[in-house]
């Protein structure tokens, strides 16, 4: 069941982020994910698979960002997050753009919802000619578990690109 809400809500954020699209003066993004999520409570390493759509609220340097997790541990935990992103300045001519982010999740899994914490960091690196970009991200934040807590690190990368305008 919780599969098949994730790929609904999946769907939903896509049309939703089109829309957005047309309607906003500055880029959006939409990105998919993958990578490692490690448990802390014994229940060790899954996969993580997921998306996200960056929402400017100021252009290229704070954006809100809705996501949706997945994950392949024990009751295929999902997560849908809410994170504040701000794109660090930078000095150079670089293309490569470091950013920190951190924000909320709520988790689905055994007896759940669950309320989490995320925090972390990354670097964006665009492709040359080409306007696909590869992210490399790392989080860590507690999830608030049946009156214990699981903390969690994801470690993650994927393909993104900007929304037409």
């Amino acid at each position: 069941m919780a599969k098949v809400i994730a790929i609904v809500l999946i769907n939903l954020l896509v049309m939703v982020s089109n829309t957005i699209a047309q309607t906003n003066d500055h880029a959006m993004a939409i990105d998919g994910k993958f990578g490692l999520s490690i448990f802390s409570d014994g229940i060790g390493t899954g996969l993580l698979f997921g998306g996200g759509l960056d929402i400017p609220v100021q252009p290229k340097s704070l954006f809100i960002r809705p996501e949706l997790n997945i994950t392949t541990h024990s009751s295929t935990p999902v997560e849908i997050a809410g994170v504040l992103k701000y794109n660090l300045p930078s000095t150079q001519n670089d293309q490569t753009t470091l950013y920190a982010d951190g924000g909320f999740g709520l988790w689905f899994m055994t007896h759940g919802p669950y309320f989490g914490l995320n925090f972390g960091g990354g670097a964006i690196f665009p492709l040359q000619n080409s306007q696909l970009k590869i992210p490399a991200e790392i989080r860590f934040g507690p999830i608030f578990y049946s009156g214990s807590t699981i903390f969690q690190i994801a470690l993650t990368t994927g393909i993104r690109f900007d929304l037409p305008k």
